[in-house]
């Protein structure tokens, strides 16, 4: 009889499509979308900027060089080695080069222009800064390092409010550079010896360990371990619904007046639960497989990771079976879809990896069956052996059976039934 329980529910939900499109696949568009939106925060890598900047120079910074070793020749005189070597570290020279490096040239285009286009420039949305270099620039911050004199001279530079990360980037090579020349300022000042900055190889031993050799879990990997566990606990309030949806229409009544036991029908809802998520676990999985390629090195890890998964989902919804027939009413059903669910998705790491953000929250998601599930499988995913996630396994099978106990207990009475 149970089996007739069973094959009732399944054609039920059978004939309902959009009930089936929502779980099966709502949770196949969100990985599509999380996965490709948000790769590169997942994977760890940088996002793809092209930037474009204007340097705009008010006066030649080889003839503010000329006219500092003229005017320094007059007075004290510098050899030969110590203009080439002033010469190769002019700073907005440099500052050039660093765009032009072959790392940066990928993302920034530079344009050298006059001050005479600088309206023209900033007009022109397709700039995302200009670096403005004020006039004497390089002869102030010659005459600070050579004489120790003066303030070393800013740069200034002009964002375009609509490529704010561009901007960012921009201003950040900006501060660093400046940085680097009030280091550079300071070792003259003070008569430091460069080569005393640096840390000699000597002191270190070349031993390599390697700490982690697990299987990196890309977005796709992620997001499909999250969709797929989140969206098994709508099976649940699915079988909820459907349970009590035939006690309005007096099917579960016709069911025990012909004299089958309760317990049956309790039966029936719990194994049917087990047997949909399952399938629904590996239907997502598998459209993973064939399309992201997210594999899984230890298969028998893995089907028992969705067995004890959809233990604990079946034991919600014989829960919220007993407890919406208990108060004649589905408002239990209804709130855990609508709320629940999304709050046990949040806490544990459907969306993102909160728990990386605090232990706290950490411990919290491993203790939903979503969060405990979801644990075990990237688990899995790295490489990690059966033994590695007994602990999530043991805890959804311990969840599984105390909400069966739970709603065994709530389940109303054969005379409260009719």
């Amino acid at each position: 009889m149970i089996m007739q329980i069973i094959k009732k529910q399944f054609l039920l939900l059978w004939r309902n499509p959009m009930q089936l499109l929502l779980l099966i696949g709502l949770p196949i568009i969100l990985i599509l979308i999380l996965g490709f939106a948000l790769s590169n925060f997942m994977d760890g890598e940088s996002p793809e900027i092209q930037a474009k900047i204007a340097i705009i120079e008010h006066n030649s910074e080889m003839e503010q060089f000329d006219q500092f070793i003229h005017e320094m020749n007059k007075e004290t005189g510098f050899n030969k080695r110590n203009i080439a070597s002033m010469e190769k570290s002019l700073p907005i020279q440099t500052l050039k080069s660093l765009f032009h490096s072959k790392k940066l040239a990928k993302m920034i285009e530079v344009k050298e222009t006059s001050v005479s286009k600088k309206d023209e420039i900033l007009n022109d949305n397709t700039y995302t800064a200009v670096i403005e270099v004020p006039e004497d620039f390089t002869y102030k911050y010659l005459f600070h390092i050579m004489l120790n004199d003066g303030e070393i001279p800013q740069l200034r530079v002009i964002g375009n409010e609509q490529q704010q990360i561009g901007v960012d980037v921009i201003q950040s090579i900006i501060e660093n550079f400046q940085q680097q020349l009030t280091l550079g300022a300071f070792i003259k000042k003070n008569g430091i010896n460069e080569q005393a900055l640096v840390i000699p190889d000597s002191l270190f031993t070349n031993t390599r360990t390697t700490i982690d050799q697990n299987k990196a879990v890309t977005s796709k990997d992620y997001y499909t371990v999250g969709m797929a566990v989140m969206n098994a606990l709508f099976i649940a309030s699915t079988i909820g619904t459907i349970a009590f949806k035939e006690k309005q229409t007096f099917v579960f009544n016709r069911i025990i007046l012909a004299n089958m036991s309760r317990w049956i029908y309790f039966s029936g809802v719990l194994f049917s639960t087990v047997i949909f998520a399952s399938i629904q676990l590996l239907v997502i999985y598998g459209f993973a497989w064939f399309v992201f390629d997210v594999t899984w090195s230890n298969l028998f890890a893995f089907f028992i990771i969705t067995v004890s998964l959809s233990i604990a989902i079946s034991g919600i919804a014989v829960l919220l079976t007993a407890i919406s027939y208990q108060i004649r009413s589905e408002t239990i059903t209804n709130f855990f879809s609508s709320a629940i669910v999304s709050i046990m998705a949040l806490i544990g790491g459907s969306f993102f990896p909160i728990g990386d953000s605090s232990e706290f929250v950490r411990v919290i998601g491993n203790f939903t069956p979503n969060g405990a599930g979801m644990s075990a499988y990237l688990s899995i995913l790295r490489g990690n052996a059966l033994t590695d996630v007994i602990t999530p396994i043991l805890y959804l099978c311990f969840f599984g059976v105390t909400m069966i106990i739970i709603a065994a207990l709530t389940f109303p009475k054969r005379r409260e039934m009719v």
